[in-house]
């Protein structure tokens, strides 16, 4: 059994940035959540805000990696509207038999970290190992160093290199 992998959905680049971050520092698989229809321009932001204010579950592609083979999963998503974004609530609803033992991050314009990372851990059904909640600001500025250091010394054993 692999040790990691990372999924995440990312919507304006921040999201992949950090899941790339995480996967490396781990040493674990990586896997984009990708997704039927657009999500650029306003109208891709539109859609966005409603599925994640109605809690939408949107309909996604098939998954390259198999999350019964990892020992842990490490799930990324901004945060739309104060939630959880529909495609990572739609993987998470596809896998969640799979999701014993879980990590979360978030990406966030401003709020809304914390209380996403609870939404998550209430889909899975039990509390993340570790949690992380960067702001759009700490990744422009690349200042969230130390809080990615905290995350990963939080994760198991041979989750983190």
């Amino acid at each position: 059994m692999a040790s990691a992998l990372v999924v995440y959905f990312s919507r304006t680049g921040y999201t992949a940035r950090v899941a790339r971050e995480i996967a490396g520092r781990c040493g674990a698989d990586i896997e984009p959540i990708d997704e039927r229809g657009s999500r650029v321009g306003v109208f891709g932001y539109l859609r966005s805000l409603r599925e994640a204010l109605g809690k939408a579950i949107v309909e996604v592609q098939p998954a390259n990696h198999d999350p019964a083979n990892y020992d842990l999963l490490i799930l990324g998503t901004p945060v739309w509207a104060g939630h959880v974004c529909s495609p990572l609530r739609s993987y998470v609803s596809l896998h969640k038999r799979w999701l014993a033992r879980i990590a979360v991050f978030c990406t966030e314009g401003g709020s809304g970290g914390e209380r996403v990372a609870a939404e998550i851990a209430e889909l899975v059904g039990h509390a993340p190992l570790a949690t992380l909640v960067v702001t759009d600001r700490e990744i422009q500025n690349a200042t969230y160093g130390p809080k990615l250091e905290s995350f990963a010394r939080a994760l198991p054993p041979g989750a983190s290199a």
